[in-house]
């Protein structure tokens, strides 16, 4: 050890030299560690270009986990990166997606081209509505077009369902102005209110009038799901949603058969109820408390019960005739309020009010109103 070895302490190893190694895959010489597959190592260039597709399931690591395949894989990456640039050094004077005329300046860059300026704006509202989770950068011509085509289809759809103005059976407004709002939207789902028309499965607007002539063999259905907080939510259901106008146009012939078999069952009368329920009505006991009124619950099997109708009642030999002092319409047996009216039809469901005693009615019974 000499002098100065002696002072400053052993003099610092040399840096060992790395080893030069060449890829099979690309023919190039690297240096560092590689990346070992099963029968050899490759340099990370090459590992960068296929390592997705291994992580995301594209490449199988059990077979293709080897030189032969990965550098096949390679040449086609290789390919594509060379078309996109080749492609993006051309800039086009139209754009590839709509057509449009590309702007002279600041044209906004895809992945593998160029776009105008209306599609741009369209990408960032595919953006704002969660449609797509990429940087422009990185969506490609293809998948920005497939995007593009999904929501041009889907907005013309809306606008053609929003030009509709008359029912397609009478002619009567269906406008969106003219109206409160429809048992089923697209999702199928339900407003609380009554409709002024319904929607069909294939978007066509009835009118309420046109559609209370198939209740007896459409009805508006009352449904409940579970949320999973041990509560339920209530759901109508218009099974008029599941049909296309021409089915439509078959059942309004179809219901008149059916209309004619109940006529010939019940004979002359204004309507036929199927009771579900009985009970006290509690609607108006503050304002008046010394007076009973009963509840009848039902569905209007045929014809239209109307306030001031009467109920005519025969068991075991004993007659009783009440009067309806009030009706609200709703959507199956286990809904408490519904909507006040003056008048409710077949195929839907009632809350018959009556001042009479009810023990007479049970569950289960079919009352005629006349």
């Amino acid at each position: 050890m000499g002098f100065f070895d002696s002072l400053f302490g052993k003099k610092k190893e040399e840096k060992k030299q790395e080893v030069k190694r060449s890829c099979p895959v690309c023919g190039k010489e690297f240096t560092g560690k590689g990346m070992d597959v099963n029968d050899g190592i490759i340099c990370m260039d090459c590992w960068g270009l296929v390592c997705d597709d291994f992580e995301a399931g594209i490449m199988d690591e059990d077979k293709e986990f080897y030189i032969a395949p990965i550098k096949a894989a390679v040449l086609a990456k290789k390919g594509e990166l060379a078309a996109d640039k080749e492609a993006k050094a051309r800039k086009p004077e139209v754009c590839p997606i709509c057509g449009g005329k590309m702007p002279k300046f600041m044209t906004m860059e895809v992945k593998d081209g160029y776009i105008c300026d209306e599609c741009f704006s369209k990408f960032n509202k595919l953006e704002e509505d969660g449609e797509i989770d990429k940087e422009i950068e990185n969506v490609t011509l293809k998948e920005l077009s497939a995007l593009i085509a999904k929501v041009d289809k889907q907005k013309a759809a809306n606008e053609k369902r929003k030009e509709q103005d008359a029912c397609p059976v009478c002619g009567a407004n269906v406008s969106e102005k003219s109206t409160g709002s429809l048992w089923g939207d697209i999702k199928r789902s339900v407003k609380d209110e009554i409709p002024k028309f319904v929607l069909l499965k294939d978007n066509q607007k009835i009118c309420a009038e046109c559609a209370g002539k198939v209740r007896l063999l459409y009805p508006i259905l009352y449904s409940k799901t579970y949320d999973g907080d041990g509560m339920y939510n209530g759901a109508h259901i218009d099974t008029l949603n599941n049909i296309t106008l021409p089915e439509f146009r078959k059942a309004l012939e179809d219901v008149n058969v059916k209309r004619k078999q109940l006529e010939e069952q019940y004979g002359s009368c204004e309507a036929v109820i199927s009771v579900g329920s009985v009970g006290r009505d509690f609607e108006n006991v503050r304002s008046n408390p010394g007076k009973k009124e009963y509840r009848i619950r039902g569905k209007i099997l045929y014809g239209k019960a109307s306030k001031g109708n009467l109920i005519h009642v025969n068991r075991d030999g004993f007659n009783c005739t009440m009067r309806i002092e009030r009706l609200r319409q709703i959507t199956g047996f286990e809904e408490y309020s519904g909507n006040a009216v003056d008048s409710v039809g077949e195929g839907y469901y009632a809350i018959v009010t009556v001042a009479e005693d009810t023990s007479c009615i049970y569950p289960g019974d079919t009352l005629i109103i006349v």
